[in-house]
């Protein structure tokens, strides 16, 4: 008898465990890129971020049994792209300053983060697009990047997990915006 209860107990207390389901993700972006061209000389530029939908839901994931929680980026957003932005201009040689006549602007144009199951896989799936333009003076620069990533899992991703996720999404976007040859070369071009 005793050993039916205990079982019972034991049963009852994984239910309730099990029921909880995941908890949200709450994403702060620190993406980084690995490298980028040394520049000889550029045009100093003052930086800008931009982020239009002012959707801070990207998405959500969503545990074995069907629990589905969302993702959130911060509403710090624009300040942690324009953070990753200026150190990887600083270590490519530009000078960033909020006084230069030239103005770099990164647009997030879209940012989405999703856990899709077809019943057997589980993958976690994320897109995200940029833009940056260059203004200076009458000469501009546009361009528009694009990452994706996909990556099978077993269990549910955690919230660091996320975080690590989209953070290496992003990290590819940036990571293409500034290793472009035309914009490398419009930025030298500036300086002469």
């Amino acid at each position: 008898m005793r050993l039916v209860s205990l079982i019972a107990v034991v049963f009852f207390a994984s239910l309730l465990t099990g029921c909880s389901g995941p908890s949200p993700h709450r994403i702060n972006l620190s993406p980084e890129v690995v490298s980028a061209p040394r520049l000889p000389q550029s045009v100093p530029v003052r930086v800008d971020v931009n982020y239009p939908s002012l959707q801070l839901k990207i998405g959500t994931v969503a545990d074995r049994l069907g629990n589905e929680v969302p993702v959130w980026v911060t509403d710090n957003i624009r300040n942690e792209i324009q953070r990753a932005a200026t150190q990887t201009l600083n270590r490519m040689g530009v000078v960033t300053t909020s006084n230069a006549n030239a103005q770099l602007t990164l647009t997030i144009d879209h940012l989405s983060y999703n856990l899709r199951s077809d019943g057997i896989r589980r993958e976690l799936v994320g897109n995200m697009r940029v833009s940056m333009q260059v203004i200076d003076g009458n000469r501009r620069y546009n361009g528009r990047f694009e990452s994706n990533r996909r990556e099978e899992i077993v269990i549910t991703p955690t919230e660091s997990r996320s975080i690590e996720f989209i953070n290496a999404l992003a990290s590819d976007a940036l990571f293409e915006a500034f290793n472009d040859p035309e914009f490398t070369r419009f930025m030298i071009a500036g300086a002469r």
